[in-house]
C-alpha cells in the first residue's frame, strides 16, 4: 500500500517529542516511538527492522554473527553498506571478551598467554554495524523476548543464545577452594602454572568428570588429556620429571581401558587411576570414600558441565542434564524465534560421544544461522547439524587428530596423518585464521 503524503507524521515533530535523541533499538523510548508511528501510520510499521539479541559472545555467538551475515570479503565496504541498508538491527550482550579456550593448555610450555588467546570484540561487531551491550544476562522471560541484564530490560524478535556453560563445583566438595582447570578461563590456568613454577617436586592430579545426563559428553576430557601431556613435556624440559608422579583420573574412564589416547599417557609415565573419583578435594590432596587421605601437591580438574544459572530460573525449557532444551535445528523447544547452541543447549537425540563446545558449537551456530534466515524470509527450518567430534590433540613433541562423525566421514577427505608432530602445526594454522577474522575481518 502506498503512503500518502497527506497522512504520513510529522517527523521532525515527532523527533522534538522524543527530544531528537538517538535512540537505542531496544530502549523503551524506541519502543514507544515505533508504536506511535504504528498507529499514526501502519505503514511505517512494515518498514521498522527485524531486532535480533544475540546474548554472548564466545564460539557460538560469534560464529552464529559470522554465519548469519556472511564473511565479509572487503570489511570496510561491508561496514559501509550495512550502514545505509539492512534488514536487521543486530545487538550482542556479552562481557566484550572473547577467549580462545582451546589454546588455553599451552600456558604449561609458555607457548601461549592471556594476551595470546583474549579478543576484544567490540571492534569485529563493529565492523558489522552491530551494537554492543556490556552486561551479564540474569534472566529470559516473554518466551524468549525480553532479555533482562543487571543494568536493564531489552525486547527482540528473534533471539540467539550462545552463552557459556556453568562448572558443577558443588558436585565434589573443595572444587572450588583447591583445584585449578584450564575450563575456567586464562586467570585460573596462570595460578595452576604460577604455583607449579613453584615447586621442584611433588604430586600432581589431573582429571575430569562428564555430565552424561542428556546422553551426550557435556564436559572436557580432550582438554585434560592434553593438560596431562603438555604438563610431562614442561617438567621433562625444566629437568625435573623424575622428581614428579602425575596422575591422571577419573570416574568417566574404566579401569583397565585402552586406546590411543590411553597409550600416550601411558608413554609418559602417568599414572592412570581410571574410574577414580574423590569424595572431597582438601588442603594438599584428596579425601577417599573410605576416609583416605591422597596426597597431590597441585589439582588440575574439570568437572562436569551444565547449562547456565539463568535456565533454571528464566522461561527456557531445561534438560534432564540442565542445558536449555533445543531441538534438531537448533529451536529451543515450545518457543518461537529463539534459538541456542554451544555449551548451553542439549543435543536432542545425540550419540553418546558428541560434544557440544567449539568445533561442534560452529556446525550448530551454523545451523541456527541459516534456519533463523530461512523463519524470516516466511519459510521454515529444514538445516540440520553433523554430530561431529573432531579436535588435535597437542603434546609439543607429538600429536594425534582424534575424529569422529556420525556417517563416517574424514576430516579434510583424509589429507591430514591422524598422528604427527606436523599436526601441531595444522592446529596453530586453524588458530590463526580464526583469530585474524575476528580481529581484522
Amino acid at each position: 500500500m502506498a503512503m500518502d503524503p497527506s497522512k504520513s507524521p510529522d517527523m521532525k515533530a515527532m523527533a522534538g517529542y522524543f527530544d531528537g535523541a538517538l535512540l537505542h533499538p531496544l530502549s523503551t523510548k524506541y519502543r514507544l516511538q515505533t508504536a506511535m508511528l504504528n498507529f499514526l501510520q501502519p505503514e511505517w510499521g512494515a518498514l521498522m527492522k527485524k531486532q535480533i539479541t544475540v546474548v554472548g559472545n564466545g564460539f557460538a555467538s560469534m560464529f552464529f554473527i559470522g554465519y548469519f551475515l556472511a564473511i565479509p570479503a572487503f570489511p570496510i565496504i561491508s561496514y559501509l553498506f550495512r550502514r545505509i541498508y539492512s534488514r536487521y538491527d543486530i545487538t550482542v550482550i556479552g562481557n566484550g571478551k572473547f577467549i580462545y579456550f582451546p589454546a588455553i593448555p599451552e600456558f604449561l610450555t609458555k607457548k601461549r598467554n592471556k594476551a595470546d588467546v583474549t579478543i576484544d570484540i567490540r571492534p569485529f561487531l563493529r565492523r558489522r554495524n552491530i551494537r554492543f551491550i556490556e552486561s551479564a544476562v540474569i534472566d529470559i522471560q516473554d518466551g524468549g523476548r525480553t532479555v533482562i541484564t543487571h543494568d536493564g530490560e531489552y525486547r527482540n524478535d528473534y533471539l540467539f543464545i550462545g552463552i557459556g556453560p556453568s562448572y558443577r563445583k558443588d558436585d565434589i566438595p573443595g572444587t572450588g577452594d583447591y583445584t585449578y582447570s584450564p575450563c575456567y578461563g586464562p586467570d585460573d590456568m596462570d595460578g595452576f602454572v604460577k604455583k607449579l613454577e613453584s615447586l621442584s617436586s611433588g604430586v600432581i592430579y589431573v582429571g575430569y568428570k562428564i555430565n552424561r545426563r542428556d546422553g551426550f559428553v557435556a564436559g572436557r576430557p580432550g582438554p585434560m588429556y592434553e593438560c596431562a601431556c603438555l604438563l610431562d613435556y614442561a617438567l621433562r624440559e625444566r629437568g625435573v620429571r623424575n622428581n614428579f608422579e602425575i596422575h591422571f583420573f577419573s570416574p568417566d574412564r574404566s579401569p583397565g581401558e585402552k586406546g590411543a589416547i590411553t597409550d600416550r599417557l601411558r608413554e609418559r609415565g602417568i599414572i592412570l587411576d581410571d574410574g577414580y573419583e574423590p569424595v572431597e578435594f582438601l588442603d594438599g590432596g584428596m579425601a577417599d570414600k573410605d576416609g583416605t587421605f591422597r596426597k597431590a601437591d597441585l589439582v588440575l580438574y574439570s568437572p562436569e558441565i551444565t547449562g547456565p544459572m539463568l535456565v533454571q530460573k528464566s522461561c527456557l525449557p531445561m534438560s534432564i542434564g540442565g542445558h536449555i532444551d533445543v531441538d534438531k535445528y537448533g529451536q529451543v523447544k515450545g518457543l518461537t524465534h529463539v534459538f541456542a547452541a554451544g555449551d548451553c543447549a542439549n543435543h536432542e537425540s545425540p550419540p553418546p560421544w558428541v560434544p557440544h563446545q567449539a568445533h561442534m558449537a560452529q556446525l550448530r551456530a551454523s545451523a541456527a544461522a541459516k534456519n533463523m534466515k530461512e523463519i524470516l524470509n516466511g519459510k521454515i527450518s529444514t538445516n540440520l547439524y553433523r554430530q561431529e567430534l573432531s579436535c588435535i590433540l597437542d603434546m609439543q613433541n607429538d600429536a594425534m587428530w582424534l575424529h569422529r562423525s556420525e556417517d563416517g566421514r574424514p576430516p579434510f577427505l583424509n589429507i591430514f596423518p591422524r598422528r604427527s608432530k606436523n599436526l601441531i602445526f595444522v592446529k596453530e594454522v586453524f588458530e590463526r585464521i580464526f583469530l585474524f577474522y575476528l580481529r581484522y575481518l
